[in-house]
């Protein structure tokens, strides 16, 4: 058994968040991630289709997550990243993260070079609206209210990974 300092520690092939003493299950069913640099510090904004399940499972997950126990992860792997964010809370008896393999853009690279060691996440609507067919942008952005600011951010190649880290464990599930 291997532990890691302080929260987790790896049995098997589980990681186990040794607070809510579950494994990390990863959420991927969002269609993106948005950045957001016009605020006092960027926003990171995963994406989703519908406004109801998406504060759903905000208030269900992140909304009990202390700010200072948020971690920000995107793994680098060829021309993709792999963005992961994780907490956990010693309140919710859910322990559920968040994962998905993006495409490197230029807005990834500002977010990279810019994010002053703090950023703040918040989720974001992004739906077709029938109303703007003809003016070529067909789609509504809505970012939602609610946000945590986050402390806890790193840049990794995935190449550079060790087998027993959270990250590693959680792209070779979720590939």
């Amino acid at each position: 058994m291997i532990y890691f300092s302080p929260f987790f520690y790896y049995s098997g092939a589980k990681l186990i968040d040794t607070v809510s003493n579950k494994p990390i299950s990863w959420f991927k069913d969002f269609i993106g991630v948005g950045y957001r640099y016009h605020d006092i510090y960027m926003n990171v904004i995963p994406l989703f289709e519908d406004k109801v399940p998406a504060n759903r499972l905000w208030k269900k997950t992140i909304d009990w997550w202390p700010d200072d126990e948020i971690k920000l992860r995107f793994v680098e792997q060829n021309d993709n990243y792999w963005l992961i964010i994780y907490g956990g809370s010693t309140y919710k008896d859910d322990n559920t993260g968040f994962v998905k393999r993006v495409q490197v853009s230029d807005n990834y690279k500002r977010f990279k070079a810019g994010y002053e060691k703090k950023a703040i996440l918040r989720f974001g609507i992004y739906k077709e609206n029938p109303k703007k067919k003809d003016d070529g942008r067909k789609y509504d952005l809505e970012i939602l209210k609610k946000s945590k600011s986050i402390y806890d951010i790193a840049f990794l190649k995935y190449e550079e990974l060790s087998p027993e880290s959270i990250e590693w464990q959680c792209i070779e599930e979720n590939k």
